[in-house]
């Protein structure tokens, strides 16, 4: 069992707005999920890159700090001078110290680069202790140069841009040529023991190192410095060759190793320029690219709910015209339409406005059919109101033509009843006579529900007393009405006839539902507003409260109302003619001294009915009965016919 809280959260009563919103978010949020992404990705890749950059840019203090500890081993050789290059040293390990801090580098690479310092160190300090033969000190600047080299190629692998890959490539390039000299510094330790091997050797590393110098590519800017190392590493060649003197010499070769080392440092910077340059582009791209993507998720975000709550709008505009049309038709132009024609106007005049709803989409079929039910309903209304025409004209002229019949009956048996002597006889005359004005009111009572008057001529003012007498002389077993006091006042003479019909079907039906051997009291009493009440008791078996609400209901509301009609003609009948003039009728219960109970009819007659009251009027002294309790009991018995 849904509860009724649960129907309301169900998603087939949420509002239009409610499930177009559901409808376009789950989209929104697949996009806007794809799109942080991509954004994020973006955005990390161009931190990783920029990260890159950066450590990138330390890459020449990593080469200029291994050339500066290669110096210092091979400086008792070359002769070069250990102030100037202390200083170098020392100056680049301050970047290399914090590159091997940073949080974002790899922790493999950051051991790495902490090693090589501290091998660098090592090497320094060995440098500078006598003892320690040259070509030991040279192997190990060797391989202290190839773990810069693998500290290098680790760094710049980082790289993900092609471009920077290849300049990485011709950046490791050049340190290997940089590196072929320690290898000529043994050589040349053997030509001076006048070796020929070493001469031998010595050769070969020339021949080496030209040949890596003539294999390095640059940029269009960097041809005049290769030029100028390929010459200084010739001049180097050259003085290495040469038999002269170590003092005549080391001038010479100092400055030309100072040369190929700046040159050198020259291409280095160049090259990784050339790479962090690259790899700010890439960084800015990416960061463009972010942006871009962060923007166009906006925008089709944007986009996405502008034609959401465009086509929203449409729909529930639609919705609501066809809403309010749709109710508008329902409780306002087709009751309209349904009440005049009822009234007797031409079917063809009344027609209901069309909902206006002008698309071709299923809202605006759906309107076109709801007017096209509105025309059938019409239609339908028309055809039961000819129907209805001809069903009470059909009333009226069989109840017609059956009084006609009757009151030739009435007149013939009133002659009888004249002529007759015999009092057996005489007797059963008057049983026919009031047969025959039963089916004489019959005949009357289809005429009201035909919504009929009778032809006969309105009379002139009435006792209130012969109305009542007329109603008693109307029905049968008219000996068991006790009649009450009654006041010598006058009705209109239009009231006169359905009034005593009224009262009629009121007593009849009360005799009928009690027992014989009892009394039905007609009593009159005054009312509110100078108006009179007319009461029918009876002590008959009465009715359950919830028939007798019914029942009122039927006096008050007509047939139209009711399916049961047809079983319930007399209440109808009764409020029918009340309706005509203003009158109002209630049944209620009947509450007595006595066990007996029954129903009490109340007739309410307004001032307007009873013009003049004359001299003091005498009321009746008949004890009025109370309510009896409320009980359940068969009501079977209690029907208006």
């Amino acid at each position: 069992m849904i509860s009724a809280k649960s129907r309301r959260i169900h998603p087939r009563d949420w509002g239009v707005r409610t499930k177009a919103a559901v409808i376009a978010t789950v989209p929104l949020i697949v996009l806007g999920g794809f799109g942080g992404v991509q954004i994020t990705a973006e955005m990390q890749r161009a931190s990783r890159t920029a990260a890159l950059a950066e450590q990138i840019a330390v890459l020449p203090s990593i080469m200029q700090y291994a050339t500066s500890v290669g110096a210092n081993v091979a400086v008792a050789e070359f002769g070069l001078s250990l102030d100037r290059n202390n200083a170098v040293f020392a100056a680049d390990m301050e970047p290399i110290e914090a590159l091997a801090l940073q949080n974002d580098l790899n922790p493999a690479l950051s051991e790495e680069i902490s090693r090589m310092l501290a091998d660098g160190r090592e090497l320094n300090q060995a440098a500078s202790m006598p003892g320690n033969a040259v070509p030991a000190r040279i192997e190990q600047m060797r391989a202290f140069g190839m773990q810069v080299q693998d500290t290098v190629r680790t760094l710049v692998n980082q790289a993900e841009n092609a471009n920077a890959l290849d300049e990485s490539g011709r950046l490791l390039d050049l340190w290997q040529a940089r590196l072929i000299p320690f290898d000529q510094a043994v050589a040349f330790t053997q030509v001076l023991a006048d070796s020929d091997q070493g001469r031998k050797m010595l050769e070969t590393e020339f021949a080496s190192e030209r040949a890596a110098l003539a294999a390095l590519r640059g940029a269009e800017e960097d041809h005049q410095t290769l030029t100028d190392l390929q010459t200084e590493a010739e001049h180097r060649h050259a003085l290495l060759r040469s038999p002269t003197t170590s003092e005549t010499r080391t001038p010479d070769l100092t400055a030309s190793l100072l040369n190929s080392v700046e040159a050198g440092d020259r291409l280095l910077n160049a090259s990784v320029n050339r790479i962090v340059t690259t790899l700010n582009a890439e960084r800015d791209a990416a960061r463009q690219a972010a942006i871009r993507t962060a923007m166009l998720v906006a925008i089709a975000v944007a986009c996405a709910v502008a034609v959401t709550l465009a086509l929203t709008n449409l729909l529930v505009s639609s919705l609501r015209k066809l809403r309010d049309g749709t109710a508008r038709a329902a409780y306002r132009d087709l009751p309209a339409a349904v009440t005049a024609i009822r009234g007797g106007t031409d079917p063809a005049t009344v027609t209901i406005d069309p909902i206006e709803v002008d698309t071709n989409e299923e809202i605006g079929q759906v309107a076109r059919a709801v007017d096209g039910m509105n025309t059938q309903a019409v239609r339908l209304a028309a055809e039961q109101a000819a129907l209805r025409r001809q069903i009470t004209t059909m009333l009226e002229t069989l109840a017609r033509r059956n009084r006609s019949l009757v009151d030739r009956q009435l007149a013939l048996i009133e002659a009888l009843e004249f002529q007759e002597r015999d009092p057996e006889r005489l007797q059963n005359l008057f049983t026919l006579d009031h047969l025959a004005a039963r089916m004489r009111r019959t005949g009357e009572s289809l005429l009201v529900l035909a919504d009929t008057r009778s032809r006969r001529a309105s009379r002139v003012a009435t006792p209130l007393e012969d109305v009542m007498r007329a109603s008693v002389s109307q029905v049968e077993n008219y000996e068991r009405v006790r009649l009450g006091a009654v006041p010598p006042v006058t009705l209109v003479g239009t009231v006169v006839d359905d009034l005593i019909h009224l009262l009629t079907e009121l007593l009849d039906n009360s005799l009928r539902a009690s027992d014989p051997a009892t009394s039905v009291l007609f009593l009159v009493s005054p009312a509110v507003e100078g108006g009179l009440l007319l009461e029918i008791i009876d002590r008959g078996v009465g009715i359950p409260p919830a028939d007798l609400e019914r029942a009122n209901h039927r006096l008050t509301e007509g047939a139209e109302s009711d399916t049961q009609a047809a079983r319930h003609m007399g209440l109808y009948v009764v409020g029918r003619v009340a309706q005509r003039h203003g009158l109002r009728v209630r049944l209620r219960a009947t509450e007595d001294a006595g066990a007996a109970r029954g129903v009490t009819a109340s007739v309410y007659l307004p001032a307007v009915l009873v013009p003049g009251t004359g001299p003091e009027i005498a009321w009746s002294t008949v004890q009025r009965p109370r309510r009896l309790p409320v009980d359940t009991v068969d009501s079977s018995s209690y029907h208006l016919h």
